[in-house]
């Protein structure tokens, strides 16, 4: 455990030093690269270790991104559930400047292993999202011409009145399309600058033979725990009722029965003799 926390400490330093301008090695997506220019990525990352060692590589990440600072990473989301046999599965999600991210990603999967994770899964996704801004301000500038040809309608002191008021409908639902499209650039030009990045945790000891069977040894010690607590259970569920049929029973032979018989022994002395005829 004392390794453990001492890997999860170089973690810390390790992510904490994407804050820093890297001094070699891709980058990743940086913002005028040619590759990755107008691109919107976003990562994943899964990660399998003991369950105890969790909480410890999360709140790591956790530390380093704050550690950036709210400008170069946010955290947006953290879940950790424990089941019944004691696995935990966790989560951690933050949105991280898109120069730094898949660098973040990379050294915190790095520091994970150093923990004593296992890489189990790395997606990274990019979508065009200059294009999306492009036909974005496409829809922005037509809604644009439209509201200045009806503008000029409009201004016309001839015009019918029902047909003002069309005009007036059109201009109206033109502005909600330019409202719509400059959203849909901002949120393409913003998934430009921030990547999301998420790793999830997993109980387990990785890949491998060993592991495998390390793993298979966990589960069959669960199953058995789980059997175990559920024959206490019905014990205790069922406990008290068949406890007080026992003490019911006993009362019965000890006391019950031989005043039974008693009963019926001075019944049948009242009862008159037979009639010998």
């Amino acid at each position: 455990m004392r390794s453990i926390a001492a890997a999860v400490s170089i973690a810390a330093l390790a992510l904490a030093g994407c804050s820093k301008a890297p001094d070699g090695g891709d980058p990743g997506p940086t913002l005028g690269n040619a590759s990755t220019a107008g691109l919107a990525f976003s990562y994943a990352y899964s990660l399998t270790l003991p369950a105890r060692a969790i909480d410890e590589l999360q709140e790591a990440h956790a530390a380093a991104c704050e550690a950036l600072g709210p400008e170069r990473c946010r955290i947006t989301g953290i879940a950790y559930d424990v089941d019944a046999a004691g696995d935990v599965s966790a989560s951690l999600s933050a949105n991280v400047a898109a120069p730094i991210a898949r660098r973040f990603g990379r050294d915190a999967v790095d520091a994970a292993e150093r923990a004593g994770a296992t890489l189990t899964g790395a997606h990274i996704g990019g979508t065009e999202a200059a294009q999306e801004v492009r036909v974005a301000a496409g829809q922005s500038d037509e809604a644009g011409a439209d509201l200045a040809r009806i503008d000029r309608e409009l201004a016309r002191s001839d015009l019918p009145s029902a047909e003002r008021a069309e005009l007036q409908a059109q201009r109206s639902a033109r502005l909600a399309d330019q409202r719509i499209a400059a959203a849909t650039r901002s949120g393409a030009r913003a998934s430009i600058v921030t990547a999301p990045v998420r790793f999830t945790y997993a109980t387990g000891r990785g890949a491998g033979f060993v592991n495998r069977l390390r793993d298979s040894g966990d589960t069959a010690l669960a199953s058995a725990a789980a059997t175990l607590g559920a024959a206490l259970w019905l014990l205790a569920a069922l406990g008290p009722p068949f406890l007080g049929l026992l003490v019911l029973i006993l009362l019965w032979i000890r006391f019950g029965r031989p005043l039974w018989n008693r009963l019926i022994a001075v019944g049948d002395r009242d009862l008159p003799p037979p009639d010998p005829r």
